[in-house]
C-alpha cells in the first residue's frame, strides 16, 4: 500500500461528491458553481491512479510468473462486484424498479450488472448513475494483462504507436468537439477513450521505476508544487472548454501528483500517511459508490419528514451519512467478500 495514494483517494471521492451536491446551484455558470461542479475531474485520479496502482502490484509479478492472469481477474473481480451489487440492488429500491419492470428494463439491468452500460450512449446513467465509471475500469481491468505484455515487457511497435494515434485523436477530438451534445460520453464516459487515462498511470508507474531518488531535493517542496500545480489547473479550467477538462486538461497536473506522491518522501505524504487518512482512502469506494444514493435519500428522508434544511445543513447530513454507510459497507461486506471470492476461486 502507498499510504499517501490511499489517503488522496479520499480527496478525490470527495470531490465527486461537490460536483452531485453543488452548494452554489444557482451561481451557474459562476466560478463558485464550477469550483463545486468540476468536481468530477476526480475521476481522471481515479483512472489514472488504477492503472498506476495495477502496474505497481501486478506488472513484474505478470511478467515473471509470479502471478498469473485468472489470479489477477479474481482478484478484480472480488474488488468491484461485491459493492457494485448491493449498490445496484438498492439502486433498484429507489427506483421502485419490481413494480411494472417490461423486458426492455430487464435488458438494461443485465447491461448494469456486466458493467457493460459506458458502452452504450444513454444507457450509463441508469440504476446507479456512478457505476457507469466501474463499467470503464472493468474494461481496463480486462485489457490490463495485454497491455503489460504487448505494451511494456515486449515494447512493441504497432502497439506504442496505437496508443500514441489514440492519443493524438483524444486531443483532436477535444477541439472538435467544443459544445458539442456527445462531447460527455465520447470524451468523459466512453471507456474507448479514457483508456488513455488508465494507459498513462501504467506508463507513469514505469517512469518513476527509472527515477534514482536524490538526498539533495526537497520532497516537501516538490509535494507542494504538484498540489499547487493540480490546484491552479482545477481553477484555470473555468476558462477551458469542457471537452478539453473531461479529457486532456488533467493529464499532466494528474500525473505529477500521482508521481510525486508514489515517493512518499516529504512532509505532506508523512501527514497524509496518518491512519485515519489512509482508513478514508480505503473506505473511498465504497463512498464514491453510495454517495449519489446517500444524497437521494437524505433529501426523500427530510422531503417526507417536513424538515425545511439549508443547503449547506443538506450537504453536511449527506456527507456524514455516506461516511457512516461507506465504513458499515467496506468493513462488513467490501472486505469479508473481498477475501472470500479471493481465497474460494484463484486457486
Amino acid at each position: 500500500m502507498i499510504k499517501p495514494l490511499t489517503s488522496l483517494r479520499f480527496v478525490f471521492a470527495f470531490l465527486v461528491f461537490m460536483s452531485h451536491m453543488n452548494l452554489f446551484p444557482h451561481e451557474e455558470p459562476g466560478f463558485l458553481w464550477h469550483l463545486f461542479y468540476e468536481g468530477y475531474a476526480g475521476v481522471s485520479f481515479f483512472f489514472m491512479l488504477s492503472g498506476f496502482i495495477l502496474a505497481y502490484t501486478y506488472q513484474q509479478r505478470l511478467i515473471d510468473g509470479t502471478a498469473t492472469v485468472r489470479s489477477f481477474y479474481v482478484a478484480r473481480i472480488a474488488r468491484i462486484y461485491p459493492l457494485h451489487l448491493l449498490a445496484l440492488f438498492v439502486a433498484l429500491f429507489f427506483l421502485q424498479f419490481f413494480k411494472h419492470p417490461s423486458p426492455a428494463d430487464f435488458f438494461h439491468l443485465g447491461i448494469n450488472t456486466f458493467l457493460l452500460q459506458s458502452f452504450i450512449p444513454g444507457q450509463e446513467f441508469l440504476f446507479n448513475s456512478v457505476s457507469w465509471s466501474l463499467s470503464d475500469e472493468a474494461f481496463f481491468y480486462a485489457l490490463f494483462p495485454l497491455i503489460v505484455f504487448s505494451t511494456f515487457r515486449d515494447r512493441r511497435r504497432g502497439t506504442i504507436l496505437f496508443w500514441s494515434v489514440l492519443g493524438c485523436v483524444i486531443v483532436v477530438s477535444a477541439y472538435l468537439l467544443r459544445d458539442h451534445p456527445w462531447a460527455n460520453w465520447v470524451l468523459y464516459i466512453n471507456p474507448l477513450f479514457r483508456i488513455f487515462d488508465f494507459l498513462l498511470g501504467i506508463a507513469l508507474y514505469n517512469l518513476c521505476l527509472r527515477w534514482t531518488p536524490r538526498p539533495h531535493i526537497s520532497y516537501t517542496k516538490l509535494e507542494w508544487l504538484a498540489l499547487l500545480l493540480l490546484l491552479a489547473a482545477y481553477g484555470l479550467a473555468f476558462f477551458i472548454p469542457e471537452s478539453f477538462r473531461q479529457s486532456v486538461w488533467y493529464w499532466i497536473p494528474m500525473g505529477l501528483l500521482i508521481a510525486t506522491f508514489y515517493f512518499h518522501r516529504g512532509a505532506i505524504s508523512c501527514f497524509l500517511s496518518h491512519r485515519l487518512f489512509v482508513k478514508l482512502g480505503e473506505i473511498s469506494f465504497a463512498f464514491y459508490l453510495f454517495h449519489f444514493q446517500t444524497i437521494q435519500g437524505v433529501r426523500i428522508v427530510l422531503d417526507h419528514l417536513h424538515l425545511s434544511v439549508s443547503l449547506p445543513g443538506e450537504f453536511g447530513l449527506a456527507f456524514m451519512a455516506t461516511l457512516v454507510i461507506a465504513y458499515i459497507a467496506h468493513q462488513y461486506i467490501e472486505q469479508p467478500l473481498n477475501r472470500l471470492i479471493r481465497k474460494r476461486f484463484s486457486s
